[in-house]
């Protein structure tokens, strides 16, 4: 049987849990023209959760982009173009046709995927700005087309490091003007994402939907990780299953991953310890990760994370009890050391209080890093 703690892209319902709430607000948004913000700190499920909801609703248009690796507009432009122009021209032939018609400073170019043995349509742009020139092409076709295209932009904060000035102005106006397409904006650094759509005066202030993508609560993640547990007729006894997702804090990637190993070892009649035993080999299997980031951290930046770790969460991680507790100096000195901690992910800060990013990380610390006692 296959695996159903999938790590990667859904394949079929039953191995997505719940969101029901999510998905119907999502996609009521996008069948009445309302654009939407979603957000949540890294692997929390953002991705899966699109996938799940365009894989419900084959019969549109729908489009994930990712722009995590983009560095300016041009390669903005240059995804939007290889992904939303294939989904409205599918026939190769028809889509180079339709390329030339539309844009006056790009080559596109057809090759074979050496994998799947279909073609792939990429572009080349001619000149300096033809990156600029060619996304307004694309915006002022779309304006006149008839047709519908979802389009989920993936780590859009992004557009915010592009050295392109007013990329963001410039972006709003554009789409605005385009009622094809029906926008879903998805951001992992939270405070960036926020202040784009919440913040006067930005140009995507006010204008979508705003949902916080939180942890799927205990009492329904933990039924439908024992039914796929007992299909799989794996025998994993249910306090194991709610103190993991306590350990983990219900962190959907490494959820579904310490579950995917789990599932893997068809465990039988296993004893404590010996799950116990099962999930520090997980953590230690990243061990080399973790100490990495000992060498590239100042040793202030490193006993805060061995702080935090330590207590779980910390509401006052500026106040001079918990600072002389674990001897790391004054509140000025800490300030800088935890807006990088927070810039990096390691730490991240929720409402009233901070804790590691990766709970794998945050119980190697508490309960396996021995060098030097640091």
């Amino acid at each position: 049987m296959e695996n159903p703690f999938v790590l990667n892209n859904y394949t079929n319902d039953l191995q997505f849990c719940n969101r029901k709430i999510e998905v119907s607000r999502l996609r009521e948004n996008l069948e009445n023209g309302r654009a939407s913000t979603l957000f949540s700190i890294r692997k929390m499920g953002k991705t899966g959760l699109i996938s799940h909801l365009f894989n419900q609703n084959k019969a549109r248009k729908s489009i994930y982009i990712d722009l995590f690796s983009s560095q300016n507009s041009a390669d903005f432009a240059t995804l939007l173009l290889k992904n939303i122009l294939p989904v409205i021209e599918g026939k190769p032939e028809r889509l180079l046709r339709r390329v030339r018609e539309i844009f006056s400073r790009i080559s596109p170019v057809m090759e074979l995927d050496p994998v799947s043995g279909q073609p792939t349509f990429s572009v080349k742009f001619a000149g300096d700005d033809a990156g600029n020139r060619s996304l307004e092409e694309l915006f002022t076709w779309l304006a006149s087309w008839d047709g519908e295209v979802w389009l989920a932009l993936d780590e859009f904060q992004q557009i915010v490091h592009y050295p392109d000035k007013g990329m963001e102005a410039r972006l709003r106006s554009m789409l605005q003007f385009c009622p094809c397409i029906k926008p879903v904006f998805l951001g992992s650094q939270q405070d960036m994402i926020v202040s784009m759509f919440s913040d006067y005066g930005r140009p995507f202030y006010q204008s979508t939907d705003m949902m916080k993508l939180d942890a799927i609560p205990k009492e329904e993640y933990i039924p439908f990780i024992q039914n796929h547990m007992e299909a799989g007729k794996r025998d994993v006894p249910i306090s194991v299953l709610e103190d993991w997702y306590v350990r983990l804090r219900g962190h959907t990637w490494y959820v579904q991953h310490a579950m995917n190993h789990l599932y893997a070892t068809r465990p039988g009649k296993w004893n404590l310890s010996r799950y116990d035993d099962f999930f520090r080999k997980l953590v230690l299997e990243q061990e080399q990760y973790f100490i990495t980031y000992r060498f590239l951290l100042t040793d202030l930046q490193w006993k805060i994370l061995m702080a935090v770790a330590r207590e779980g969460s910390v509401q006052k991680i500026q106040s001079k009890e918990w600072l002389m507790q674990h001897k790391l100096g004054t509140p000025s000195s800490i300030a800088a050391a935890v807006k990088l901690l927070c810039d990096r992910e390691l730490l991240v800060k929720e409402p009233g209080s901070y804790r590691l990013m990766n709970p794998y990380m945050e119980y190697w610390l508490k309960n396996c890093w021995r060098f030097g006692e640091d």
